[in-house]
């Protein structure tokens, strides 16, 4: 399909010094290197099965975004304690437990372009994994001693499965509009990345209106985020991505650039309908029906239009951090904006 790249606006966000990715993780690689340890540590278990699918997990690793989200605010804010590392495991595991539970959903095979942990072990062992993902994330969050921490993390459960429970119920719909496009992906993915930084915030102590604007800073890259991977999904590489072009679509699930053609005038938008349809019936969709889609996605400007959103959730991240003191945490989140609108994975 279409390639992206033309309409990468990079280094627009910011007009100062920018951090490197590998500035960045220096930032908090320490602290990085516990979590991974402490992950490790709390997916063992003298049950063999959860054992085994638990090493599966962690080798399957990620990039940790949202630990290393949760430890920047936190830095940013000022905290020194030792709960840190320990809430930016907790958020992890909940985040691994939410991808276990969507792969089951989608009948998914493959993850991070490894075996899916359901197509490996069967949906109900995996669901049962999940679970037990999801009480020992709140085991090993009661260490850090705050019912407000506690509560935070309860909700942002709570919201993200009100977002999954929602998806399904959108499956398949074409007349989606937009803003209910963007309540599910708020809930779904935006609502975790909020509280990663929140919790930050609280940890720290700050007042209200920094730990606000922290949970704010947190909403809107988590919106950016979700909107610069559907347009991956419709024009990056499947190799790269470590799946097939246009999954979502295989999958059910119409994405804003497809709403985006879908709601406009004229014939793109009931060609789009046809094929769009045609991609959902089949799962396996010819390359000529693809191609013809991301025509039409270029051409009517709806590839353009989610992308200017996404930018705008980006320079919105940007003003969220104006009170809070300059250093290497700030210029740090202040780059990850613009690192994610030109990420290729």
């Amino acid at each position: 399909m279409t390639n992206l790249t033309g309409s990468r606006r990079a280094g627009q966000l910011m007009p100062d010094p920018v951090l490197t990715p590998a500035e960045i993780d220096a930032l908090v690689a320490p602290e990085l290197e516990r979590v991974e340890e402490l992950f490790r540590d709390q997916l063992g278990s003298p049950l063999r099965i959860i054992d085994e699918i638990g090493d599966f997990v962690a080798v399957g690793g990620g990039k940790r975004v949202r630990p290393k989200l949760h430890l920047l605010s936190a830095r940013l804010c000022g905290y020194e304690g030792p709960h840190d590392v320990l809430i930016a495991t907790v958020l992890e595991f909940i985040h691994s437990a939410t991808l276990i539970h969507d792969d089951i959903i989608d009948g998914a095979t493959t993850r991070r372009g490894l075996d899916s942990v359901n197509f490996r072990w069967g949906n109900n062992v995996t669901v049962l994994f999940g679970d037990y993902l999801f009480a020992k994330a709140m085991e090993m969050a009661l260490r850090a001693g705050s019912l407000d921490v506690m509560q935070r993390l309860a909700d942002v459960t709570l919201r993200m499965t009100e977002g999954e429970m929602l998806q399904t119920r959108y499956a398949g719909r074409l007349d989606l509009s937009v803003d209910e496009y963007l309540d599910l992906v708020q809930r779904k993915t935006a609502a975790l990345f909020g509280c990663c930084c929140e919790l930050g915030a609280m940890l720290a102590g700050v007042d209200d209106a920094r730990r606000q604007a922290m949970r704010d800073y947190g909403l809107a890259l988590g919106m950016a985020f979700q909107l610069v991977d559907d347009l991956l999904d419709l024009t990056g590489d499947s190799e790269t991505l470590g799946k097939p072009v246009a999954n979502d679509l295989r999958d059910g699930k119409p994405t804003l650039a497809v709403l985006e053609l879908l709601r406009g005038p004229g014939t793109a938008a009931s060609e789009g309908r046809e094929l769009v349809r045609a991609i959902m019936a089949e799962g396996d969709p010819d390359s000529r029906a693809l191609e013809r889609l991301g025509g039409l996605l270029r051409d009517s400007g709806a590839l353009e239009r989610a992308r200017d959103r996404a930018e705008a959730y980006a320079a919105s991240c940007i003003e969220r951090l104006t009170g809070f003191s300059d250093g290497p945490a700030k210029r740090a989140l202040r780059t990850l904006p613009e690192l994610l609108l030109v990420r290729d994975r």
